[in-house]
């Protein structure tokens, strides 16, 4: 009997795993951006490794020829099992909606690029900290920003909590592997286009956590790719938008080379109208102690820039708590400065409470325990901000004219 039960078991254990395997390719397939989202779209997906169809065919909705492109494979990295797929779309028309379908397979998915002004106005989300316990409280987040429509989404690091904090033990690819499927499957727009998504770098998506190289996260970068391997990066939206994804001391010092490419990169984008930095670690904490180590270090190397290269709003993340500081100019409170948002937790189950009244320190505008993510609207000068939590509350709501 015991024997049958073991044989039952295995049989069963072999079938799910052949089921998943076999919906894998269906159940991970998202959007990301390497170059303009207002003429370009980057397809992923994950298989195993004999999966080697690399095939994608698109159209622009009202028009019926299919294009075929082609695109590449490169393996998981740290694993034998799993393959990841890249096929990047050019040339597209902006604001413009597209399907297309993956090589062998009916199913078609639609996606919409990116407009290049903000005649109309466009909506995103932001957000962090996300697979931290258990997956429904993930879904749950996912579901509700779903429900808000975005264009696009903006992930602020610890995405799976899938790296170890020794840098020589491999990270857990299963979770990984969760998350693209949760994101797939929760990650659709009321009129059913898929939500690209690009993302900054935390601790926990980076093996060994701080002070490490971008070798260490090279999962993070096979699967939110951009140009060069330097893992921080500027993603422009013609001329109305940029956002600087900014690595807060995981795969890259915050000082040295990053600082010198933040002030070229600033530089060079004086005329964007809506400009906004985003990554894990705040400078400004709502939970942690004010005089931690990193935020210091962010405090001194990339605040005195982000102010003087006209960033507005910095979304930030890591101490698992909703904060929104007043506009801040030289750590004094000022009309004209930049406001923090954020501290990141879109999938945590117990967002954490300060100790010893460190809410109340004078910058903090409103403060909340809870999980949430931060719907943006921009149009002309306006920005609106405003904090959900998975039931659709709102937290928070703030405007501004820049």
């Amino acid at each position: 009997m015991l024997l049958n039960k073991v044989i039952l078991f295995f049989c069963i254990s072999m079938l799910c795993s052949l089921t998943c395997c076999a919906d894998l390719v269906s159940d991970t397939l998202y959007l990301t951006w390497k170059r303009s989202p207002t003429t370009t779209m980057t397809i992923q997906w994950i298989s195993l490794n004999e999966q080697l169809e690399n095939r994608v065919y698109y159209h622009r909705i009202g028009e019926k020829e299919w294009h075929e492109v082609n695109g590449h494979v490169t393996r998981f990295p740290q694993s034998l099992s799993y393959l990841i797929h890249q096929v990047e779309l050019l040339s597209l028309e902006p604001n413009s909606e597209y399907i297309f379908k993956l090589y062998g397979s009916p199913k078609e998915y639609k996606f919409r690029t990116m407009p290049v002004n903000l005649n109309t106005p466009i909506k995103f989300i932001v957000g962090g900290d996300m697979y931290h316990d258990e997956v429904e409280f993930l879904c749950a987040t996912n579901k509700q920003a779903a429900r808000f429509d975005p264009l696009f989404a903006i992930v602020g690091g610890d995405i799976a909590y899938a790296s170890r904090s020794n840098p020589f033990q491999g990270q857990k690819i299963d979770r990984w592997i969760e998350w693209v499927r949760c994101w797939h499957q929760d990650m659709i727009t009321s009129q059913g286009y898929l939500i690209p998504v690009i993302a900054a770098v935390g601790n926990h998506d980076v093996s060994g956590n701080y002070n490490q190289t971008p070798a260490q996260a090279r999962i993070f970068s096979e699967l939110f790719p951009m140009p060069g391997n330097q893992i921080y990066n500027v993603l422009d939206f013609s001329y109305y938008l940029s956002i600087l994804l900014m690595d807060s001391g995981h795969a890259n010092p915050v000082d040295g080379k990053q600082v010198d490419w933040l002030k070229k990169t600033l530089a060079e984008r004086k005329n964007i109208s809506h400009l906004f930095a985003v990554y894990h670690v705040p400078a400004y904490s709502s939970v942690r102690p004010f005089n931690n180590e990193l935020s210091q270090k962010l405090r001194k190397f990339w605040i005195p820039h982000f102010e003087a290269g006209g960033i507005q709003t910095a979304f930030e993340h890591h101490d698992h708590a909703y904060k929104r500081t007043y506009p801040l100019l030289n750590n004094q409170i000022d009309p004209s400065g930049i406001v923090y948002l954020g501290d990141g937790s879109w999938g945590v189950k117990s967002p954490r409470k300060p100790k010893n009244g460190r809410h109340r320190r004078p910058y903090i505008a409103k403060f909340s325990a809870e999980r949430h993510f931060i719907g943006v609207v921009l149009q002309n000068d306006d920005q609106t901000f405003i904090s959900i939590d998975p039931e659709g509350k709102i937290i928070d709501k703030y405007r501004r004219k820049i």
